[in-house]
């Protein structure tokens, strides 16, 4: 009999420490403002509606795939990746190689003890596959999907850890739907995007000051949602600017129509604050409500 419970004490340790948390939504599920794993952790999405495209389950990681497609165009706009741990068997997470990169146009790096956040501004190429595990399925979803997808993504990739639980996000954008050229170049160290290069496409670097902007609006969200703390905030609150990308702007405000005027100036204010549209486009629009 003791043998037995010592058995059954070991089977439950050992199931606790490596299982990946549940994610709150499922494949198909038309989701908007955040998404959750489990009861506690939230991540923050770009104004409009997105679609779980992808979830894939690992031992002590679960990984989301979340698509925004621009309805003029076709296109993607925003391809959304989200990622947490459930029980680990880690005490706690080191940074990864991520956290000491100097060659990407914006990171911001916070470490501690058993703790660390990292967050960085960087450009990749859209037709990168994988042989198998997450990126396979979502390489699989795109092509079964017909998704057209620009030749590079911008995005932005947030890394929060404490103890043994590990957060991550990777926000990635069309430039080309706000009117950024089409590359000259799809290598990464030759692309317009590049550290080097940036400077010498002006279109390609105001684009980037306006995506921190609204990425820090999210980095900012995530810390209010999960009571992120201290140095850890990395300060994402103060790179908040009314500078915005076109994350669909006339599409947002479209939804902001019905609903009494108190309700529709709230959804203005949240749209603004996440960079989606201007003070001056806020104002505007809510002096036209109000009148």
């Amino acid at each position: 009999m003791k043998h037995k419970l010592y058995l059954i004490l070991f089977i439950l340790l050992f199931s606790t420490q490596a299982s990946a948390v549940k994610f709150s939504h499922k494949v198909g599920d038309v989701v908007e403002k955040e998404v959750y794993f489990g009861k506690n952790i939230k991540f923050p999405l770009p104004p409009g509606k997105f679609t779980v495209g992808v979830i894939h389950k690992s031992k002590e990681f679960r990984d989301v795939m979340l698509y925004q497609i621009d309805q003029e165009t076709g296109y993607v706009r925003w391809a959304i990746q989200v990622m947490a741990t459930g029980n680990t068997k880690w005490e706690w997470w080191n940074p990864g190689k991520m956290c000491d990169r100097t060659n990407v146009y914006f990171i911001k790096v916070k470490k501690g003890n058993k703790k660390f956040a990292c967050w960085m501004v960087n450009h990749s190429r859209s037709d990168i596959g994988a042989n198998k595990g997450f990126w396979k399925k979502v390489r699989d979803y795109e092509l079964s999907n017909k998704m057209k997808t620009p030749d590079i993504f911008v995005y932005s990739q947030h890394s929060y850890a404490k103890a043994s639980k590990l957060f991550e996000s990777s926000y990635y954008y069309n430039p080309e739907l706000d009117g950024v050229p089409k590359p000259k170049s799809l290598e990464w160290d030759t692309n317009e995007f590049h550290l080097q290069r940036v400077m010498n496409y002006p279109k390609h670097e105001e684009f980037l000051k306006k995506y921190i902007s609204v990425t820090a609006s999210l980095v900012d969200r995530f810390n209010q949602l999960n009571k992120v703390e201290g140095g850890l905030t990395l300060d994402a609150s103060t790179l908040i600017t009314q500078a915005s990308i076109n994350v669909g702007s006339s599409e947002a405000t479209k939804e902001v129509s019905k609903g009494s005027i108190v309700e529709q100036i709230k959804q203005l204010k949240e749209l603004m604050d996440a960079g989606a549209i201007t003070q001056d486009e806020f104002d505007k629009t809510k002096k036209k409500l109000l009148n």
